[in-house]
């Protein structure tokens, strides 16, 4: 099976220019416009090759918590926001609520249920409940509507 070819770039003069624009593609990619400033050594540029791996970004104070991670912060226990988002995902294409509709859903789900007496339910456990009690492959349904039925299906324990 023959291989594509190349185009060839021939002369020391296009070999120059191509050198030229790859310079450029990463000097913006990494921020640097050559303006003569000290490269900055924690950019990714200056480790680039190092084994230090790249500093993620702090959250700052001032960003809110996403709707995952108020349940996974309400829930107190550790679990990752990860495993809230993945059931999010499998109920949310099932449900008419957008996901912040969702988790205000299962927040009122477990504040329904608690009030009835049902004890032992977290906000991941009435998330993953829900997921199972919305069924799939039908259209997209009021989920707030079925986790009422789900509420009153419980008996208090």
């Amino acid at each position: 099976m023959p291989y594509p070819v190349r185009a060839s770039v021939s002369g020391k003069r296009g070999k120059a220019a191509v050198g030229a624009l790859l310079v450029g593609v990463l000097l913006s990619a990494c921020g640097g416009g050559g303006e003569g400033k000290a490269a900055d050594p924690k950019s990714s540029a200056s480790r680039a090759g190092s084994a230090v791996p790249a500093e993620s970004p702090e959250p700052s104070a001032s960003t809110a918590p996403g709707p995952v991670q108020k349940l996974a912060d309400a829930d107190g226990d550790g679990r990752p926001a990860e495993h809230y988002e993945q059931v999010l995902a499998a109920l949310a294409p099932r449900c008419e609520e957008g996901v912040p509709e969702l988790v205000n859903v299962v927040d009122a789900t477990l504040k329904s249920l608690k009030k009835k007496g049902v004890d032992g339910e977290t906000e991941f456990s009435v998330l993953q409940h829900l997921e199972h009690w919305v069924p799939a492959g039908r259209p997209a349904t009021a989920c707030a509507a079925l986790a009422e039925e789900y509420v009153g299906s419980r008996d208090a324990t």
